[in-house]
């Protein structure tokens, strides 16, 4: 993790991008701990509020779209052969797929706001050859109040950043609250759509 946040003082933006689309594409990279570091760095005025928040966004769509493009064309054996070394937490994919299974397009949006299994969505997304267009939007806007959380939270704390790693039940509870009201939304303007049409 020190070298992680080394990396961020030296590079900046640059290395918090590729962090979290290293974190994205699977590799077990917390996010807690980069955008957190990144929300800190704001409060030191070193980093701006929106240029960390878009380009952080802008990661998590990248590693996203990797992990979905290996799961459309390397499929679970290439997981299970190469996702020992990195670290590949099979029971955290298992739970991913099983939601992607159930709930198709709508698991990619709302496991993006879960910790644990929001960058494990992708590649069952990938497998079954889930829609690419749809597959981004349902990123994009998943994507965005996660990334938000974690680096207005960081900006807040300041240098008690770390307590983020310890509020991973507070973080669950006000995504699933946004989760469940995105989806409350993108399902009422679906029905008002349906009746009108």
């Amino acid at each position: 993790m020190d070298v992680l946040l080394e990396m961020m003082e030296s590079y900046g933006y640059i290395a918090m991008f590729f962090c979290m689309v290293a974190e994205n594409a699977n590799i077990p990279i917390p996010s807690e701990v980069v955008l957190g570091f990144a929300g800190f760095l704001i409060s030191q005025n070193i980093f701006e509020f929106w240029t960390t928040f878009f380009i952080a966004c802008l990661a998590g769509v990248t590693g996203s779209v990797l992990s979905y493009w290996l799961g459309a064309y390397g499929g679970r054996p290439l997981l299970l052969k190469y996702g020992k070394y990195i670290f590949f937490n099979e029971h955290k994919f298992i739970m991913a797929e099983k939601m992607f299974n159930t709930y198709g397009g709508m698991a990619v949006l709302i496991c993006r706001c879960l910790p644990g299994v929001r960058t494990f969505i992708s590649f069952p997304a990938g497998v079954a050859r889930y829609p690419f267009i749809k597959f981004v939007v349902y990123t994009i806007i998943g994507t965005i109040p996660w990334t938000f959380l974690l680096v207005w939270a960081g900006s807040v704390l300041g240098s008690h950043w770390r307590d983020l790693i310890q509020y991973n039940h507070e973080l669950l509870i006000a995504m699933v609250v946004i989760c469940a009201l995105i989806a409350i939304g993108l399902l009422w303007k679906q029905y008002r759509h349906r009746r009108q049409s």
